[in-house]
């Protein structure tokens, strides 16, 4: 039987405690018309961290073909750091900034493209860092990646560099996978401190992330952000940037 398929997007984005939102270094990129998302999360100790990770998540949505191989996807962040610098040239800097901006920036990037036209509807994803893709059927968890298990985050993950590109070693440990999709799959695409708070309470079955869905499927945002509020004070996750896209796909 055909079946039309349908995607609903939610997105949130919340800075460490005491932040403005202009100083959230998290990114979110999102093309539905493509059925194309994205989410970057700039390192903190890096220059201009917030542009870098804007670029990505925006850039990556927006560029036809959508870049889903390895190849594709290192030529482009080359391109686009060379972007990035030029932007740079003729900016007044200290000292400091100086010295960090001629180390380029860094980010972690995951990017996920639904096809959802004849056939099994799919999702193929690339992921480098620990920006994280989570795919849930009901309470499951069917697929993460580039990270799987909340143990398993680090302090120092790979990152997508805005200068020299990416090197071969890098890249190949890019993560490119797909899968197919069943209505009513919920797709998460989440930066590191969300993504690694979600995995915990996933293992946890503690009803933490129905509500979550339910505040963003909602739109209630001072509720959401007053959940990750609570949950930094206990030290549940940690006081980083919050970027969080929730995306249902529907078939009838």
């Amino acid at each position: 039987m055909f079946r039309v398929w349908q995607l609903q997007v939610n997105q949130f984005l919340l800075p460490k405690e005491g932040a403005q939102v202009s100083e959230c270094e998290d990114a979110i990129g999102v093309n539905a018309a493509a059925g194309r998302f994205a989410v970057a999360d700039g390192a903190t100790e890096a220059f201009d961290a917030r542009s870098w990770a804007r670029q990505l998540a925006h850039g990556w949505v927006a560029t036809e073909p959508p870049l889903l191989t390895r190849e594709a996807f290192g030529a482009w962040v080359a391109e686009q750091g060379s972007v990035l610098h030029d932007a740079w040239q003729g900016r007044v800097l200290s000292w400091y900034a100086e010295e960090k901006a001629r180390r380029g920036s860094f980010a972690a990037f995951v990017g996920v493209q639904f096809e959802l036209g004849n056939g099994t509807p799919r999702w193929t994803a690339i992921a480098l860092g620990d920006s994280c893709l989570i795919q849930r059927r009901g309470a499951l968890v069917c697929r993460a990646l580039p990270v799987a298990d909340h143990q398993q985050f680090t302090s120092t993950p790979l990152l997508v560099p805005s200068l020299g590109g990416l090197q071969e070693s890098t890249l190949a440990q890019a993560r490119v996978e797909s899968g197919a999709v069943e209505s009513a799959d919920v797709f998460w695409l989440l930066s590191d401190a969300a993504a690694e708070w979600f995995l915990r309470h996933a293992a946890e079955a503690d009803g933490v992330l129905d509500r979550l869905d339910n505040l963003l499927a909602t739109g209630q945002a001072e509720e959401l952000a007053s959940l990750f509020q609570r949950e930094r004070r206990t030290r549940r996750i940690k006081d980083d940037d919050v970027a969080v896209v929730r995306i249902v796909v529907t078939g009838s």
